[in-house]
């Protein structure tokens, strides 16, 4: 019976999951891009990645878990909610590695070309800024993957629960 607040949970967890990227991807960075200098709307957001990359894996890792929950009472669950978990385990992983590797290097070559500015070191500047383009769409690209990830999950999440409750209410 407590199964159906899992599944709530679940669909809560994701849906802000979701709304959060889809905010903070096309509405929150553009605006911020849109009224600062590069500069400026760079150092604001690299104050809210962090805690936005953070957020993808562990409420990834929270859903993932909250799958194991309702496996213990219907065994044949993760067997049913196959490719929804093997979307949140690569939901965790891309978050993992935005979090932890590429937006720590990210931030990196963006203060070293910063640096290599004021040193008046254009030449040098100019190739750690390419360094960090690349960085930056691999990111962008990881991000749009999430969100593309986050949907499917939400979709099929919403379509499992309808399917079953047609199975049950026979």
């Amino acid at each position: 019976m407590w199964d159906k607040y899992v599944y709530g949970l679940i669909i809560f967890l994701l849906l802000c999951l979701l709304c959060g990227s889809i905010f903070i991807t096309f509405i929150y960075t553009p605006y911020i891009f849109s009224h600062y200098s590069t500069k400026e709307a760079g150092e604001i957001v690299s104050k809210i990645f962090p805690l936005y990359f953070k957020s993808g894996w562990i409420i990834g890792i929270i859903i993932y878990t909250l799958v194991g929950v309702l496996s213990l009472r219907e065994k044949e669950i993760i067997k049913k909610l196959k490719w929804f978990v093997i979307a949140a385990a690569v939901l965790i992983l891309i978050s993992m590695a935005l979090d932890r590797a590429i937006l720590p290097i990210a931030e990196g070559l963006k203060s070293q070309y910063y640096d290599l500015l004021n040193e008046g070191k254009q030449n040098e500047a100019k190739i750690i800024y390419n360094r960090f383009k690349t960085f930056h769409g691999i990111s962008s690209v990881l991000n749009l993957i999430n969100i593309v990830i986050e949907i499917f999950m939400l979709i099929y999440i919403l379509k499992f629960l309808k399917n079953f409750r047609k199975s049950y209410s026979i």
